[in-house]
């Protein structure tokens, strides 16, 4: 397994991300998203890029920008639509490599989430699948440890948002869940399987908190999530000839 440094752009900022290659030519691409105050080197995402990497697909984790290695400023950048804008960059990026053809999975971590399906209608992925992901700004609880950032980005006019309609047309996805996150309340995973068209399937990690911090369900979340892609990719693309990524 390979993994690759690749700089794009995303209206004009250049953002960093790494490719994880299987050993064979990869049959599938899962784009990885990481959480509002994260970045591309969260463990759980390189877990997983291992984990899909052993099944022949491909993995791209990338910063976004005013995260990490990546570009622009955290403080003033961080909307909803500036995410879903590099999260769609970043795709088209990964398919230049390895092919325009290539099939498109995600996969998001909390707010991750969030960006994923909301741009899933532009990327149509064969697959999708959340952790802690939010439905509606709304919802969010700011635990009293949390930095200002944290605080100032939900309660400030940037990050409003409330993506309930647009779930009727996201399918094939995989949601994940701990039913004491005390970030992303867990009634935001039934919200999405509810409205979410089959095939679809919710797991919910019993007493498991926002971070997944318990190593069993760690395990149990990073193999649900390599099978339900390997899954998915086993089916026929029609979805993918719809990109809209030009």
């Amino acid at each position: 397994m390979v993994e690759k440094k690749l700089f794009f752009a995303a209206d004009g900022l250049k953002l960093s991300g790494v490719v994880h290659l299987p050993e064979r030519s990869p049959k599938a691409l899962i784009v990885g998203v990481h959480g509002l105050l994260s970045d591309k080197s969260s463990p759980k995402q390189i877990t997983l890029a291992k984990n899909v990497n052993r099944r022949q697909m491909a993995y791209f984790r990338f910063d976004h920008r005013g995260c990490g290695e990546s570009e622009g400023s955290f403080n003033t950048q961080t909307t909803l639509a500036n995410r879903e804008a590099d999260l769609i960059a970043a795709t088209r990026a990964a398919r230049e490599i390895l092919g325009p053809e290539i099939p498109v999975g995600l996969f998001g971590s909390s707010l991750g989430g969030t960006i994923c399906l909301k741009a899933a209608g532009q990327i149509a992925p064969f697959a999708l699948v959340t952790l802690a992901a939010p439905v509606r700004s709304r919802s969010i609880q700011i635990p009293d440890d949390s930095p200002d950032s944290l605080r100032d980005e939900i309660l400030g006019n940037r990050l409003r948002f409330d993506i309930k309609e647009e779930l009727s047309n996201i399918g094939s996805i995989l949601i994940i869940h701990g039913s004491a996150d005390a970030t992303v309340p867990a009634d935001n995973a039934e919200t999405i399987y509810r409205l979410a068209k089959p095939p679809k399937e919710k797991i919910v990690l019993e007493n498991g908190d926002h971070r997944v911090s318990d190593p069993q369900h760690q395990t149990l979340f990073i193999k649900a999530a390599t099978d339900w892609f390997a899954k998915c990719c086993q089916q026929p693309f029609e979805k993918q000839k719809g990109l809209r990524l030009d």
